[in-house]
């Protein structure tokens, strides 16, 4: 399957690397064509492996991830275009974090009774969101194996075959343990709980640690 990744970051280049792992072809897509971190990236990846605009990923790719930085997300999704994405699957992974002094407190714009993964959602009508792993440190993202016990990997989204398919998804990027929150506005919860790192590490000196929800 041919995946598409908004954004450069630590997230969207772990993420990347476990698809073609895993045997798909992905474009790595930003703001511009030449992006040095995505040129470097589709270099020493394959020929599996491709750059291009944030709308040269989202048209390549029959399933997208959206990893770009949250306060940036509405606009990196508007330059995409509705009709990339219509129809498609987004993976989304963007937090509407606010850093300073070491503590993260969540934008205004999309908080209290909204979410950014539901503000993305009304952007893009016809295209099937799932809110999933926005809430742990890139490494874990694809390697929850790494822990001493099964955490617990939280999806949210309005479309229940799309959440089907991401489910599946998360199974081969190894987690075990996953649970369906509901509908996209559960990814108000998600974001808040992903908040919680600089606590976690504060306290462990790691960002190596996850969620379970034991039932």
């Amino acid at each position: 399957m041919r995946y598409g990744i908004l954004g450069t970051g630590d997230v969207a280049c772990t993420i990347a690397d476990k698809l073609i792992e895993l045997g798909h072809e992905v474009m790595i897509g930003s703001r511009t064509v030449d992006n040095p971190r995505a040129v470097e990236w589709a270099r020493k990846s394959g020929e599996q492996a491709f750059h291009g605009t944030f709308a040269d990923a989202a048209s390549f790719g029959e399933r997208v991830f959206n990893c770009v930085k949250g306060v940036y997300s509405i606009k990196a999704l508007t330059s995409v275009g509705k009709d990339n994405l219509a129809g498609k699957i987004l993976i989304d992974q963007s937090n509407p974090y606010l850093y300073e002094n070491r503590h993260i407190s969540l934008d205004p714009r999309w908080s209290g009774n909204t979410s950014l993964g539901e503000a993305n959602q009304a952007l893009l009508p016809d295209t099937k969101i799932v809110k999933t792993l926005n809430y742990l440190c890139s490494h874990l993202m694809t390697n929850p194996g790494q822990l001493s016990e099964a955490v617990t990997g939280f999806y949210c989204g309005n479309d229940k075959e799309a959440k089907a398919e991401v489910a599946k998804l998360l199974a081969d990027f190894g987690w075990t343990d996953t649970m369906d929150l509901g509908d996209i506005s559960m990814s108000r919860y998600t974001e808040m709980l992903g908040a919680f790192w600089p606590a976690g590490l504060n306290a462990t000196g790691t960002i190596k640690w996850g969620f379970k929800l034991v039932r």
